[in-house]
């Protein structure tokens, strides 16, 4: 799975499916799934704890200019997207996982989004370039 460093850190997800899984335990049998299904175990990010926070920056704290840029945008805003940051923030420091995959075509984010359903993930969401699909009440 994706090692946590500056050089893999994205600071917005895009073509990638994002979601907030009970468990860290639950977390590795997603991936486990995942990695069955046909996607790369390197491109696979599960986030977990106070490393997942540091890493995911939903605060723009750690991560140079451009995330601080584009996370004053997402306060700004006040929209969704700080919504969905607060949630990944709170989900991480209740003990919950993130976990993200890369999705590019609409087959491979159907893939991911069912593995996800299966193991009762929430905020299951594709980032694409300049829009964000909700992919938590697709039918099966």
């Amino acid at each position: 799975m994706l090692a946590h460093t500056k050089k893999n850190f994205e600071t917005y997800p895009t073509n990638r499916v994002v979601a907030i899984v009970d468990s860290k335990m639950e977390a590795d049998q997603v991936c486990c799934e995942l990695m069955n299904a046909g996607f790369d175990s390197v491109d696979i990010d599960e986030s977990v704890g106070k490393e997942g926070l540091q890493f995911l920056d939903p605060d723009g704290l750690s991560h140079g200019l451009m995330t601080k840029l584009i996370r004053k945008w997402q306060f700004i805003a006040q929209g969704e997207e700080l919504k969905y940051l607060k949630r990944i923030k709170k989900g991480l420091k209740e003990g919950h996982a993130i976990v993200s995959v890369p999705a590019l075509t609409e087959s491979a984010r159907t893939k991911v989004a069912k593995i996800l359903r299966s193991h009762h993930a929430e905020g299951i969401r594709y980032y694409g370039h300049f829009y964000v699909e909700n992919l938590d009440n697709t039918a099966v």
